[in-house]
């Protein structure tokens, strides 16, 4: 199974899934794994786009009204909305824009305490969004974003506070069978998706049996599961 879109992402307007990108600016996390820079490299305007300092393109943001209230949409896949270099003012205009649509929402992040510094500064997240973070694994990689544990506790509070959060675990990384199941259901996440590496950056992956059991697991304790790629780890 090879998923590279989330399976609940609406397709309405894209056949990859209906995704939507009012930022531009460099990422600061330079993931091991970034995906992002191979595009950068075949593409100049997605190179344009993804360098420099965090802006609004204005003729995405009002792409906002193309969305109907059938559809679920990923914001700024391409970057990190919560990145400690955005400014908390894009992050406003672009929650501004999203309370206008009758669509659903969702956000995802490697530094998910921006949400809490957030909520913390009286901004206010849109109803219409899920509260969605990147951790690979409950060990410490440090590949991207806050240390992972550091994600999960902060997801944890967020979800303790009422907002509707999913995990991502994309792409999955060797982790403690017993520990990080565990750290999941106490994130308690609307769902979470798992899925393998898709673009061959030698990672190190759990063994295919050990994924499978931690996807069971969950499913036994409620969790709804999305299957991404999923395959025998790479050597």
């Amino acid at each position: 199974m090879s998923e590279r879109m989330f399976p609940f992402i609406t397709k309405n307007h894209k056949k990859s899934g209906d995704t939507w990108n009012p930022l531009g600016g460099k990422c600061l996390h330079a993931c091991r794994y970034c995906w992002v820079v191979d595009l950068k490299n075949k593409f100049p305007f997605m190179k344009e786009k993804y360098s420099g300092q965090p802006r609004i393109y204005p003729k995405e943001l009002e792409r906002i009204k193309e969305f109907t209230a059938a559809d679920f949409v990923f914001v700024c896949d391409c970057c990190d909305l919560f990145g400690h270099w955005v400014p908390t003012e894009l992050i406003q205009q672009i929650f501004e824009a999203i309370k206008s649509s009758p669509a659903k929402f969702l956000l995802l992040t490697k530094n998910p305490q921006r949400y809490r510094e957030l909520i913390g500064i009286g901004v206010s997240i849109p109803l219409n969004c899920v509260l969605g973070c990147t951790v690979e694994s409950d060990r410490t990689y440090l590949l991207s974003g806050q240390p992972e544990i550091a994600r999960l506790e902060a997801m944890s509070e967020l979800s303790a506070m009422g907002y509707p959060v999913m995990l991502s675990i994309e792409p999955i990384m060797a982790f403690n069978p017993v520990t990080f199941p565990l750290w999941i259901a106490r994130v308690a996440p609307k769902f979470v998706a798992v899925g393998y590496d898709n673009y061959a950056h030698g990672l190190a992956e759990p063994k295919l049996a050990e994924t499978l059991q931690l996807i069971s697991n969950l499913e036994a304790a409620g969790i709804t599961v999305y299957r991404k790629t999923l395959r025998e780890a790479k050597p």
